[in-house]
């Protein structure tokens, strides 16, 4: 579980609970639950090529969603939500590096337990 910050109103602490995480691409998916103690919801968090921030309350209509976003500013919910899940160790993002023979192979971005590969190609 991931504290996040407070809200603005009543100060309750915004949580994200993960309960999956996955690989997309060059990136990863995250999938949890956001709340505050008065509201929870399901979130997508995805970073890679393109970051983005899915609450699914806001598809589906979900009761509550409405009330916990005038409690907090969603630009500033997005934003927490995609650095928290950058700064988490199974994800580390680096510059990108051009794609060249003649660089030395740099190290894997994601933790895994056992390497996929042994070199660079």
């Amino acid at each position: 579980m991931i504290y996040i910050g407070t809200t603005q109103e009543n100060g309750s602490a915004i949580y994200f609970d993960i309960h999956a995480a996955e690989r997309q691409g060059r990136g990863m998916r995250f999938c949890g639950t956001l709340g505050d103690g008065s509201y929870e919801g399901e979130v997508l968090v995805e970073i890679g090529s393109i970051d983005c921030v899915t609450f699914a309350d806001a598809w589906l209509g979900g009761s509550g969603f409405n009330e916990f976003m005038g409690r907090c500013s969603a630009e500033v919910l997005e934003r927490a939500l995609l650095d928290s899940v950058r700064e988490m160790p199974v994800f580390q993002t680096r510059p990108s590096q051009p794609h060249s023979h003649s660089l030395p192979c740099l190290e894997s971005g994601v933790a895994e337990s056992v390497p996929l590969w042994n070199r660079c190609i």
